[in-house]
């Protein structure tokens, strides 16, 4: 799966957002299919949305690729009071459904968001609004 030192980053990624004092791992599936770039825009904005509420977060997102590599859906960490907030846009937008997760962080899922950080086809941000 890793090629060169990509297993070494991976894991430095992984341990660097580990440390991080996440509150909440998030799964969001859009109901119809979203490419990359799409997605990348979707992600943009749905930052921005966030900022704009005047609430303190810190959110880490990850692309993923399903179905053989032909739509994408997303990883999240969060930390602050905005799982609620990312539903309210995304759905507001006509993009999500029942299929979203926001669960306890638990340790192992920085590395989970991890795993394909040097696929250079998977997009990934940190947002971070200290307000």
């Amino acid at each position: 799966m890793y090629i060169g030192n990509q297993k070494e980053i991976v894991r430095s990624m992984g341990n660097w957002l580990g440390g991080m004092p996440w509150e909440t791992f998030s799964t969001i599936t859009y109901i119809y299919d979203v490419k990359a770039k799409q997605n990348h825009k979707i992600m943009t904005d749905l930052g921005e949305y966030l900022k704009s509420l005047d609430k303190s977060f810190n959110m880490f997102w990850v692309t993923e690729f399903t179905n053989y590599n032909f739509n994408t859906h997303n990883h999240f960490l969060l930390k602050g009071d905005i799982a609620g907030d990312i539903n309210y846009h995304l759905s507001s937008k006509g993009l999500i459904g029942k299929h979203v997760k926001h669960e306890p962080y638990k340790e192992g899922a920085s590395m989970y968001v991890s795993k394909y950080i040097c696929d250079e086809k998977t997009n990934w941000g940190l947002i971070e609004n200290n307000s």
